[in-house]
């Protein structure tokens, strides 16, 4: 009797081993899978930073080239015209967002988010930052395609001609273009092609340029030569910028800081009536430019006013 009881602690002694051996065994796999995934995860977060941060810092050079109206010259048809501006912006801004989706889809942020403990709030933001590049380069796009339709029509109707005198008149980047040869043309494009698409976006690019530049009274000639015409109010410039609402955001900017609230105001029901669905270009104290929808620039200017 006292062999088996011998025998048989034994045996159980021996099972216990096993059981805490096997224990041990599993809890260092868990402990080595858990530990490769972390590394996993957190190797993926840093991919996405960094690609969220090369993608913000090329996307701000496309936007300040949108800002810079001042074109390259070249000559050719109404599509070649707009096809040799538009072509690499916009591969580029393609490729860019396929690039952050395959990140987003490759690294499952949600996952992430429930295993590395990160603020859901965090990942909110990544995501709405990159839903709004998107819509920003669909809209460009968009813009594009309705600037190519009124090249199109403008050559129908006029021919050549028209699209040489143009590109004569649209103002040139630095020292390479004859400001008095431009401004010659762009007076020849006022007196001939009243009518014409390509008339009413050399108006906007000076619009732009000179709202760039600051200077408010030529902003307001070229804003009030827009509006003698119906057709141009919803124009686009080569660069895909709809120019209407963004000479009215510069205006009601400038009134605002010169106390001039009532003809801000008018400014601002124009852009919540006439343009609801349109992207502008804004600028802050302290951040790069950015493209913002009106109603959300509305909002603010309104604060700001009162």
């Amino acid at each position: 009797m006292d062999n088996t009881k011998y025998y048989s602690l034994i045996i159980i002694g021996v099972i216990f081993s096993v059981i805490i051996c096997a224990a041990l065994f599993f809890s260092y796999s868990a402990y080595v899978s858990s530990n490769r995934i972390e590394k996993n995860f957190k190797q993926s977060l840093g991919e996405l930073e960094q690609e969220v941060n090369r993608l913000r810092t090329q996307l701000a050079a496309v936007k300040n080239r949108t800002e810079d109206n001042a074109p390259h010259r070249y000559a050719g048809t109404a599509a070649a015209v707009t096809e040799k501006n538009n072509k690499d912006t916009v591969v580029g801004e393609r490729s860019a967002i396929r690039r952050l989706e395959n990140i987003v889809e490759s690294t499952g942020l949600d996952q992430l988010a429930e295993n590395q403990n990160m603020d859901p709030k965090i990942l909110a933001e990544i995501y709405d930052e990159y839903a709004d590049r998107k819509q920003v380069v669909q809209r460009h796009e968009q813009q594009l395609e309705k600037n190519r339709a009124f090249h199109n029509s403008d050559s129908a109707q006029y021919g050549e001609e028209l699209m040489v005198l143009y590109e004569r008149a649209r103002l040139r980047r630095g020292a390479g273009g004859d400001r008095q040869e431009s401004d010659n043309a762009f007076a020849e494009l006022l007196a001939n092609y009243p009518e014409a698409y390509a008339t009413a976006m050399a108006i906007a690019e000076r619009a732009l340029v000179s709202g760039f530049r600051r200077n408010t009274s030529e902003v307001e000639k070229y804003y009030d030569m827009l509006r003698e015409n119906e057709n141009f109010s919803h124009i686009i410039t080569d660069r895909g910028v709809e120019a209407m609402p963004n000479v009215e955001y510069f205006l009601a900017r400038q009134y605002i800081r010169q106390g001039n609230n009532e003809d801000a105001l008018a400014l601002i029901e124009s852009l919540e009536k006439n343009y609801p669905d349109s992207l502008l270009f804004t600028r802050r104290m302290g951040s790069g430019p950015r493209w913002q929808p009106v109603s959300q620039v509305v909002a603010n200017l309104r604060r700001e006013v009162k």
